[in-house]
């Protein structure tokens, strides 16, 4: 019987022995298993058990990319518009005859606001005027009192007047002039919160008159100016009209500029 021989034996050419399984080492087939059962040496084992241990290659299986489906055209068809049901034809005229009694309504409340802010506004317009002519009466006597005491501070300076006096004229200017800046005060803020209650009223109801009032007092202010250069007019006349004039066109200025 033949000698089995270990698959991982070779010889150089000067008959040295070596081994494959353990890493090229030189061995001596005298004392080791490498002619007999060369299965169970250690190096054998261990080389067939990493050879095993090995993954094998597998069959990689390319996908054949498949082609979407086509899609079958389909014939374009109209399809007919439902019929109406009766109660559904009812309900739309229902439905449609509330809001066209609903718009009256509004259109008749609408022609009532109209009117009553209208007379408000006709009413502010007024009273807006009169209490700017208070606010300048007002200012100009309290400019007035001021130059009142400076005049009698300088008097008390050159000894015009005596201490005694200076003091009882002081207080008594001093008294004034507080009760005219109250006063100013309380038509300040009237004013403002007048216009800011009638403002909105003002622009909802006149806002497409504004651009052509601002023209009316344009034109009143260019034949203000002719008549006082003729002579027509004293100058205070004119300073008063004129100041009002400016003062309204000012107002509806602004107004538009917060509608546009």
């Amino acid at each position: 019987m033949a000698r089995e021989v270990c698959p991982g034996l070779y010889k150089d050419q000067r008959g040295k022995f070596y081994c494959r399984y353990a890493g090229g080492a030189e061995v001596d087939p005298a004392f080791m298993p490498c002619l007999l059962e060369y299965w169970e040496c250690p190096y054998y084992q261990q080389a067939k058990k990493a050879e095993e241990a090995k993954p094998k290659a597998e069959e990689v299986v390319v996908p054949v990319e498949a082609k979407p489906p086509e899609t079958p055209r389909e014939t374009a068809a109209v399809a007919p518009a439902p019929p109406v049901a009766a109660e559904e034809h009812a309900s739309l005229v229902s439905e449609a005859e509330a809001l066209i009694e609903r718009a009256g309504e509004l259109a008749r409340i609408w022609e009532e606001y109209d009117r009553a802010a209208r007379e408000v506004v006709e009413r502010w317009e007024d009273v807006r005027e009169r209490i700017s002519r208070e606010l300048a009466g007002v200012d100009a006597t309290i400019t007035a009192y001021v130059d009142e005491l400076e005049r009698l501070e300088k008097m008390r300076e050159s000894g015009v007047i005596g201490e005694e006096e200076y003091g009882e004229l002081k207080a008594s200017l001093e008294r004034r002039l507080a009760e005219k800046n109250k006063e100013r005060e309380e038509l300040s803020r009237v004013l403002a919160d007048l216009d800011r209650v009638v403002l909105p009223h003002f622009k909802r109801v006149k806002v497409a008159e504004v651009k052509p009032e601002i023209a009316k007092l344009k034109v009143a202010l260019a034949k203000l100016e002719e008549r006082f250069k003729s002579g027509g007019i004293s100058e205070e006349v004119y300073e008063k009209l004129r100041s009002e004039l400016e003062e309204r066109i000012k107002r509806l200025e602004k107004i538009k500029e917060e509608v546009e």
